[in-house]
């Protein structure tokens, strides 16, 4: 039988994990200082690379300032308002020189600590206003309530003429309603309601005399129209009234209409139907004339071959046409007539 030994292994720690970490430990009383100086550089490190650097969001535009004095904006791909408005923005300080214009988003650098970054938003802002009563041309009311959409499109006037949305909508609220007020003043009542090209060529103009003021401030004004419309209560009835007898007057227009297209078309089918029956008329007489010429012709040919039958039949036809029904004829045997209803043994 065979004898096997078995040795225990001891389940303690791991003397040489022990060693380890005892050396750390030794390591870390001996350089504390030094340990503390590197945790202090790499948190220095980090606040300075987050202050050297900023990101410019897809949906951001932004205004890079030192010491109170901006020095660049940071604004969409797409955005060509400098282009478009060179004019209106000659003597302001982005058209100058002395603030730079950077376009797109992503990783901008700038100087810790000393730059400051301003970020605004990119996309569209909706304005409505609240509702109020304009006059047509011809004096009369509907009240209104306005719609306006808008950007920032120049963020460094914007942040120094206004500062604030709220700011940019009391600024638009002073401008497009009197602008819309005006336009709506010179339309007459029916191309204010009916008319949308005279109503929206209006509203182009007073979209340019907006932008006119508003685009100094950084801000462009995209598109404005006539949210809602509604009658003042005093002047629906009359409205009505007035709708309900144009809605007449054109039924009674279509109606004459009608009845005009309906006596042409019946003095027309009247006429076709005419000719169409003298037509017919005309080729009956003709074929009714080519047939008694062709019966004549049959008869004269039928009566040759027997003239004295043709005087008896001619003789009878004579008495049909001078007597009555059941009527009584007298004939003395010499009568000649009487000679021949014998001849043709047609006496009784």
């Amino acid at each position: 039988m065979s004898q096997f030994n078995y040795q225990r292994t001891p389940s303690g720690p791991d003397p040489r994990a022990s060693k380890i970490a005892e050396a750390l430990r030794g390591f870390a009383r001996k350089n504390t200082r030094l340990l503390i100086i590197i945790g202090i550089i790499l948190i220095a490190a980090l606040v300075l690379m987050n202050e050297s650097f900023f990101i410019v969001g897809e949906a951001e535009q932004a205004v890079v300032s030192r010491f109170g004095v901006i020095k660049s904006i940071i604004v969409d791909d797409q955005n060509d308002f400098h282009i478009r408005f060179e004019d209106l923005l000659e003597n302001e300080i982005t058209t100058s020189g002395s603030v730079a214009i950077r376009r797109g988003s992503g990783l901008y650098f700038k100087l810790p600590f000393v730059d400051r970054v301003d970020k605004f938003p990119s996309l569209l802002f909706n304005y409505t206003s609240n509702s109020e009563t304009v006059n047509t041309s011809e004096k009369k009311q509907y009240n209104i309530t306005t719609y306006a959409q808008w950007r920032i499109a120049d963020p460094a006037l914007f942040s120094l003429k206004l500062g604030s949305t709220m700011n940019a909508e009391n600024q638009l609220d002073n401008l497009i309603h009197p602008v819309i007020v005006q336009a709506i003043n010179r339309l007459l009542a029916e191309d204010f309601i009916s008319n949308k090209e005279a109503l929206n060529a209006a509203l182009r103009a007073g979209l340019t005399t907006i932008n006119r003021d508003m685009v100094i401030r950084g801000i462009e004004v995209t598109d404005i129209q006539v949210h809602r419309t509604i009658l003042p209560q005093a002047n629906v009835e009359t409205t009505y009234d007035r709708m309900k007898a144009d809605r007449a007057k054109v039924a009674q227009q279509l109606r004459s209409e009608g009845e005009e297209t309906y006596r042409k078309m019946v003095a027309d089918t009247d006429l076709k139907a005419a000719q169409i029956e003298a037509e017919a008329v005309k080729a009956a007489g003709e074929t009714r004339a080519r047939a008694d010429a062709d019966a004549m012709s049959i008869y004269n040919e039928a009566y040759k071959a027997d003239l004295e039958f043709y005087r008896f039949w001619r003789s009878l036809q004579a008495l049909r046409g001078s007597f009555k029904e059941n009527s009584l004829l007298v004939l003395s045997q010499d009568h000649p007539l009487w000679q021949q209803l014998v001849k043709w043994g047609l006496t009784e």
